[in-house]
């Protein structure tokens, strides 16, 4: 009988930081998402009720006495940088303030908290990134400095672009057409234009009201109104009746935008005044969006005055967690993990009518001398991961009514270590830690020995199976596991349990499993089962798996004794709860998703990572030599390289780098690898050759670089050449005391020789 499965969440990634895919939107309307998330303008701010601080009372910089990168950070934010915001940067005092201020400015926008991507930071970034490259053509001025550019980054790209740039009687015109969120406070329809004044030069926003349409003409267009006005020819009376008709001869769409921004104004058409008047309100309103966004500037008070909130965390998540070391039929070990926490509990959002779930698992696995091994984003990366899934809406309601279960795995080499496993929510900071014992045994162990239990919701078998396929966490062979965190199982399912037994080589003993299973009133089910040892794979480890039948049992508590006999391992002992099937108790949510085979090469660098940090440099290097042996990848030569050098088989990397320089002989990071090699070897000839090929290569002088090459002229006795050398790095660098040690001995020996 099998288990009901639990809810799944879609695929995602297992090596990399999942990040969340942000839902298609157009980009002139995700300025008003944020202010659809955050009715008041931002949820990470105050209101605009809020007391504003008497800036008066801080010193005001001059932004011309700012560092350079400060002031151009302040450029290419100008456009949504707040006045009173402004006016708080410029009090800041020091580096560091400016410094979180810069990096809080895109925090309190960020529509979508707790996730990886910042959609409003992303958005602006594109929409700067075209504008600098596109819109200052015309000008001198910098693409974000014109109004075309200004208005690009306020509203993003315009649903179309119209360009009439050759017309008879008008000057350079483009007409830009946006659909917009009312949210932003303006109409949701509505045109731009910008204009030539003179025909040439900068596009310039044109004002219906300030500019008029005579402008639009060029002088032709202009005297030809004139002319219509005077003859009465024109259709439409007087002069604006003139400019209107030749405009609409031009093209009609220019024609309704000279009088008016907002399509089918009718009073533009009679010549109502107030029509201009209101396109120069929809002009205020655009370029007071951005206080609309940030109404004040509360967050930044707190950066002023020294109140910034400190990042506290609290451990008040409640979790379970789980993790065990499983030797898949490869051969390689893998550290299996999982923890469940309550959904609710999480970071759940609304974004756009979609849900979305983040929270931020990190981890690390230490030796006995607290060395850190590897984490949950493996052993190159100590970060943590921030995960995240999009859910429907009947899925985050499930989410909401029951808890959450996260599953992954990294590679583990053998040994025994202690694993530190986190999960928080990333927003409240609130957050649950475990600390788990784990071992991966040696192949052939002197003593019979065996994996701890698992103790599983279901096992799920892939008659597909192969090596080279993805893999699920749980996942041994064919075997898929879903493990019981909370121990809590429905009588109808069966509780499902699984082993690794690791035998001694040559053993030949019978291996007896016992079960029991109990209460308060006493045994409830025991059992004793046989496994057959001509099944151990070739390393011999034996997978064994079971189910015991829990229909006859009434819903309690309970505690489950499993035992291999003869093992190094005591018997187990569990806690565990029975459920009625017909209980209203909520399903968990599993957010989990396949990964690379056991076989993909970057597991072998991971692995060979693990290995350098234990100093089994002899056994991290045939690991990388078969791995470059499928796949030339850089990031394994790299670490090959390393660990040669760490070995002392100079030769070896000098055989190594040969023919990459060959390919690549201005690859300075390689230049730098090979004239050390050459260095240790005694080659002090070769050693110079490739130091002074890195001073080609690089602009700039380093001590990193004239250092070892003066001690590479000195060891190949050239005594003038390593002291030109020292002196010249004490010219990149007086602050060095040991080379003018260094120095002042090369002097002495230079003396002596004479």
């Amino acid at each position: 009988m099998t288990m009901r499965e639990p809810s799944k969440v879609r695929s995602l990634s297992c090596r990399e930081v999942l990040s969340y895919t942000a839902y298609a939107c157009c980009a002139a309307m995700i300025i008003g998402i944020i202010l659809a998330v955050f009715p008041s303008a931002s949820g990470a701010v105050a209101g605009s009720s809020q007391q504003r601080l008497d800036l008066d009372e801080w010193n005001r910089v001059d932004k011309r006495d700012l560092p350079e990168d400060t002031r151009e950070w302040l450029e290419e934010v100008d456009v949504i940088l707040t006045k009173e915001e402004e006016e708080t940067f410029l009090r800041l005092e020091t580096e560091l303030q400016r410094a979180e201020f810069m990096k809080r400015f895109w925090v309190v926008r960020d529509p979508t908290p707790g996730t990886p991507q910042n959609e409003y930071y992303d958005e602006y970034q594109r929409r700067l990134e075209y504008v600098q490259r596109t819109l200052g053509r015309e000008t001198p001025r910098e693409g974000r400095e014109t109004d075309r550019g200004r208005m690009y980054l306020l509203l993003g790209e315009p649903g179309t672009i119209k360009r009439l740039h050759n017309t008879r009687d008008a000057v350079p015109v483009e007409i830009w057409s946006y659909r917009a969120n009312p949210k932003l406070g303006i109409p949701p329809f509505f045109n731009l234009a910008f204009f030539q004044r003179s025909g040439a030069g900068e596009f310039q926003l044109y004002s219906p009201l300030m500019d008029g349409a005579y402008k639009i003409l060029n002088p032709d267009g202009q005297r030809q109104a004139e002319n219509y006005a005077r003859s009465g020819r024109s259709v439409n009376e007087g002069l604006i009746g003139a400019i209107y008709d030749i405009l609409l001869g031009t093209d009609p769409e220019l024609a309704m935008v000279a009088l008016s921004y907002l399509p089918n104004d009718v009073g533009a058409l009679v010549g109502m005044s107030n029509a201009g008047l209101r396109s120069e309100l929809l002009i205020m309103d655009i370029e007071s969006i951005p206080n609309r966004i940030m109404p004040n500037a509360q967050w930044a008070y707190r950066i002023l005055t020294g109140r910034v909130d400190a990042d506290v965390r609290f451990e008040s998540l409640p979790i379970h967690a789980q993790a065990f070391a499983l030797i898949d039929p490869t051969g390689d070990a893998f550290l299996h993990y999982g923890l469940m926490t309550d959904g609710r509990r999480l970071n759940l959002n609304n974004y756009e009518g979609k849900w979305y779930v983040t929270f931020e698992v990190s981890g690390s696995v230490v030796d006995a001398k607290n060395r850190i091994i590897t984490g949950v984003m493996g052993a190159a990366d100590p970060s943590s991961k921030v995960l995240q899934a999009d859910l429907e809406e009947e899925e985050a309601r499930v989410l909401r009514s029951g808890p959450i279960v996260y599953l992954d795995r990294v590679p583990l080499v053998e040994g025994v270590f202690d694993f530190d496993l986190v999960v928080e929510n990333n927003v409240t900071r609130e957050y649950g830690r475990s600390e788990i014992r784990v071992s991966v045994p040696p192949p052939w162990p002197s003593d019979l020995q065996s994996s701890p239990t698992l103790l599983l919701w279901n096992v799920y078998t892939d008659d597909e199976y192969k090596v080279y396929n993805e893999h699920y966490p749980f996942q041994v062979g064919p075997y898929a596991m879903i493990p019981a965190l909370d121990n809590s199982f429905y009588t109808d399912d069966g509780i499902y349990i699984f082993r690794q037994i690791y035998l001694p080589e040559n053993y030949e003993e019978k291996i007896v499993l016992t079960y029991q299973l109990e209460n308060d009133a006493g045994i409830v089910i025991q059992r004793t089962e046989y496994t057959d040892i001509t099944k151990a794979d070739d390393r011999g480890i034996l997978d064994h798996g079971t189910r015991i039948n829990i229909t006859d049992v009434a819903p309690g508590e309970y505690r489950l004794f499993v035992d291999v006999e003869n093992d190094t391992r005591d018997r187990e002992a569990f806690d565990i709860t029975l459920r009625d099937p017909s209980s209203e108790i909520s399903q968990p949510f599993i957010h989990t998703a396949p990964g690379p085979p056991p076989t993909d090469p970057d597991f072998a660098l991971d692995r060979a990572h693990q290995l350098r940090t234990l100093g089994k440099i002899d056994e991290a290097l045939p690991l990388l030599e078969e791995a470059l042996t499928r796949v030339n990848d850089k990031e394994l030569v790299e670490l090959q390289i390393d660990l040669l050098m760490d070995a002392g088989r100079f030769d070896e990397v000098r055989d190594v780098l040969g023919p990459l320089l060959v390919e690549d002989p201005s690859n300075v990071t390689m230049l730098k690898v090979i004239a050390l090699a050459n260095a240790n070897l005694g080659n002090h000839w070769d050693s110079i050759r490739y130091y002074e090929r890195v001073r080609i290569v690089e602009e700039e002088e380093s001590t990193d670089i004239l250092n070892p090459l003066a001690s590479a002229y000195y060891a190949d006795d050239r005594i003038d050449k390593a002291r030109e050398i020292l002196q010249l790095s004490l010219k990149v660098n007086p602050e060095q005391p040991q080379i003018q040690q260094l120095l002042e001995e090369v002097l002495r020996k230079r003396q002596s020789d004479t």
